[in-house]
């Protein structure tokens, strides 16, 4: 068995739809009726998936040691460079998910993907071929969104809202790393 950990429940439902889209596409086999949620791991946010404490950890810990557990993929976001303190920005990001690797000294395949920002300006980039992305950015500059949310959460949920299907288009290229790695992880699963 593997699993995913992911900072909150709106990165679980991504996932899930993502991973619904490879299994659909047939480029990860499953039986028709898997519960994608049952790999995923729900952290409750940055800040605790970073924290080898953590009592979700403890327990994987203990599949991992009776050979439940075999590999685990980590997914999170690096947030704002400038909210650059403890782990936030790339660098800083790649920097603690090292330390928690140290700390979970777990023996089996770790892997790690970083959005290169927040989410949900990773998805929101992934509609801007579409004719109305350039309304949604006129949006958030009109109701000067940044300054009362630092991210783009409010019209990604919008977005979500208004276009539940389909809601992103797992065509794009930009999607591509993080599809590879979910194929990886999911291979010896099929």
């Amino acid at each position: 068995m593997v699993r995913l950990f992911v900072e909150g429940s709106d990165d679980e439902k991504f996932i899930i739809k993502l991973l619904q889209d490879l299994k659909n596409n047939n480029q990860i086999l499953f039986s028709e009726k898997i519960n994608f949620k049952s790999y995923i791991n729900i952290m409750g946010s940055k800040k605790k998936l970073l924290d080898a404490t953590q009592s979700k950890y403890q327990q994987v810990t203990k599949e991992i040691e009776l050979g439940e557990v075999k590999k685990v993929l980590f997914i999170f976001d690096c947030d704002f460079e400038k909210d650059d303190k403890n782990c936030n920005g790339m660098e800083k990001s790649l920097v603690c998910f090292e330390d928690l690797k140290k700390a979970l000294n777990w023996n089996i395949p770790i892997d790690v993907y970083i959005f290169n920002k927040n989410l949900d300006y990773f998805l929101l980039e992934t509609i801007n071929t579409k004719n109305c992305y350039e309304h949604f950015d006129k949006l958030v500059k009109c109701l000067d969104v940044e300054k009362v949310k630092p991210n783009k959460k409010p019209i990604a949920n919008l977005y979500r809202d208004l276009y539940p299907y389909p809601q992103f288009d797992f065509k794009d290229n930009r999607f591509d790393d993080l599809k590879q790695k979910l194929k990886t992880l999911f291979k010896e699963q099929e």
